[in-house]
């Protein structure tokens, strides 16, 4: 269940960054001061292969592994997101709306609305459909 992260460092004046997290997913929104969202990073499957989504009002989409850089301690560079192909995005859904009960909904509607924009996308990957045998 995803639980906001209260007294979140504020980068930007303009901006209010919020910071929801649960063990598979963080999700970081940028909004303004009237509450419109502007930015989101959904990073998910935190424990095994952590990927994230960005969707910025000016950019878009984006969808990126995160590289946590060399195995060795002594040599270990900060994790920095690298390109990435295709986003299970059913399944992220499916985990996203069981995770978002107690989120704000203002929030968890624009984050699930842009995740179906997303699956919209005529570059996107299509969802597997069952085969109707004909």
């Amino acid at each position: 269940m995803l639980r906001e992260i209260v007294n979140v460092h504020q980068d930007n004046p303009r901006l209010r960054q919020r910071w929801f997290c649960d063990d598979y997913f963080d999700l970081f929104v940028w909004e303004k001061p009237v509450g419109r969202v502007v930015e989101f990073q959904l990073c998910y499957d935190k424990s095994a292969s952590e990927r994230v989504l960005k969707w910025d009002a000016d950019a878009g989409f984006a969808h990126h592994r995160i590289d946590s850089g060399e195995p060795l301690p002594g040599v270990n560079m900060s994790p920095i997101m690298v390109a990435d192909g295709v986003m299970p995005l059913p399944a992220v859904m499916n985990k996203f709306e069981a995770s978002t009960v107690s989120l704000d909904p203002r929030v968890r509607d624009f984050v699930f609305q842009r995740l179906r924009d997303y699956g919209a996308r005529a570059d996107a990957p299509k969802l597997d459909k069952p085969d109707t045998g004909g």
